[in-house]
């Protein structure tokens, strides 16, 4: 696999991470993921961080699961946490409004159990997936390219 750049064009962003132009224009627009801008403001050179990269990855996964309030909701939460390289291996499930990062699968049960008592037996639940899992696609895609 080639190096990695630190700050990738909006047309390498397109092609790692298989978001669409148009898709990538919403993220901004929204405030979801706002590119750095540098240059001629009529025309400026558009890029993005690795990290950013990330985010829209995982709002791509996550955005025929959730609301856009939703994953607010979780990037708010990770971001709380910095985006911390010791949550890439955890499991990042949402319950009802709540993103719940489960360092074990033994977990998910107790963690359901807690939040079904609290909504009398009625939850809702979305498996995101871990970060890896997410970074593994970006590798998938860059290899494809």
């Amino acid at each position: 696999m080639k190096q990695m750049a630190s700050e990738l064009t909006r047309q390498e962003t397109i092609a790692l991470t298989g978001v669409s132009s148009s898709r990538l224009s919403y993220m901004d627009s929204t405030g979801l993921i706002s590119p750095e801008k540098s240059g001629n403001p009529k025309h400026p050179k558009v890029t993005y961080s690795w990290d950013k990269i990330i985010r829209i990855k995982l709002i791509d996964r996550l955005r025929g699961k959730l609301s856009l309030q939703e994953i607010r909701i979780v990037l708010s939460s990770l971001n709380e946490q910095s985006y911390s390289p010791s949550l890439f291996d955890c499991n990042l499930i949402f319950i009802d409004k709540q993103l719940y990062v489960l360092k074990d699968w033994k977990d998910f049960g107790t963690k359901v159990l807690e939040v079904s008592r609290k909504n009398k037996g009625q939850v809702v639940i979305h498996e995101i997936g871990s970060i890896n899992q997410i970074i593994a696609e970006l590798q998938i895609y860059e290899m494809d390219s």
